[in-house]
């Protein structure tokens, strides 16, 4: 990667969000694009039944590797850096708000499906 990382990177730097923000705001515009996704593909059924199944399916498995990877990364840069524990909770909240949302949609659609 160059010295002044990609233009998304300095962007996000720019505008105040630094690493830990930076990838809450990645983990929910993720969320929010595939869950823009699976809408337009269930109302005009432009995908097949196992793909609108597996989309959920797999933002699930995503929100549970982010709860893992923000409890790991978060606890580490505690110890290390002696940074607080705000950040932590914070990605925290936003990763288990998502798996609760994610859940959520994956009862919603294995009921339309059915």
């Amino acid at each position: 990667m160059a010295a002044g990382g990609t233009a998304v990177a300095r962007l996000l730097t720019s505008i105040g969000l630094g690493s830990g923000k930076r990838s809450i705001l990645m983990l929910v515009v993720a969320w929010a694009l595939d869950l823009f996704w699976l809408g337009l593909n269930y109302f005009w059924r432009f995908a097949s039944v196992e793909v609108l199944l597996a989309i959920p399916i797999l933002l699930l498995l995503y929100a549970l590797i982010a709860v893992a990877g923000y409890l790991y990364w978060g606890v580490r840069e505690v110890r290390e850096q002696d940074a607080p524990y705000a950040g932590v909770m914070v990605g925290m909240i936003v990763a288990i708000t998502l798996l609760y949302f994610n859940f959520n949609l994956l009862q919603f659609v294995l009921d339309a499906i059915q």
